[in-house]
């Protein structure tokens, strides 16, 4: 998986907590030089993502897997192919950086969102119970989540944390990508 953590310990043999943003394969054409995910970043085919080899994980654990609005169904097929149970999801309100809703692409209806399914091994323990399904912050780069989302998963979940398919280091995760430069100092 090419091991990266951002803190200096080292990895862990299972984690708590894993966070993942595919890099979903939408098989869209869309115009312009970067609309679209495969335009930003090598995407991956269903089966693919279905099948990717995730670190090992503690008996009792979340999931946090990112969907797009209309892989619905696939979505739910990873969740269970990688051995979870779906649970719930959260849901990410985007905003422009003054504050508006952030007008985005869709198939049949213009989205101002994201959701994230929220899945489960075992009965992991639940820090708070006062976390919300929704939260609203600003988009960054493409397919970025705003540090509100990692903040929440915190608040909510238990460590060691890990998350795949990261295109930035996170102080006290471990993280897998491709994408991800050069460690720095936090």
């Amino acid at each position: 998986l090419g091991a990266r953590v951002t803190d200096g310990t080292r990895v862990p043999s299972t984690f708590r907590t894993l966070v993942a943003d595919p890099p979903w394969r939408a098989n869209d054409s869309l115009p312009g030089k970067s609309r679209g995910a495969a335009k930003n970043y090598k995407t991956m085919p269903i089966e693919e993502i279905r099948n990717f080899e995730i670190p090992e994980m503690h008996d009792d654990s979340f999931l946090f897997l990112w969907r797009v609005s209309w892989m619905v169904e696939e979505a739910y097929t990873v969740v269970r192919a990688w051995d979870f149970e779906p649970v719930s999801e959260i849901v990410w309100e985007k905003k422009t950086k003054n504050g508006l809703p952030k007008f985005g692409m869709g198939r049949s209806v213009r989205l101002v969102h994201e959701a994230c399914i929220i899945a489960r091994r075992g009965r992991p323990p639940i820090r708070s119970r006062s976390i919300r399904s929704s939260f609203d912050a600003p988009v960054g780069v493409h397919s970025a989540k705003p540090d509100a989302f990692y903040q929440l998963v915190e608040d909510l979940t238990y460590g060691p944390f890990a998350e795949l398919f990261a295109r930035r280091h996170r102080k006290g995760w471990t993280c897998y990508g491709a994408e991800l430069p050069p460690e720095k100092d936090f």
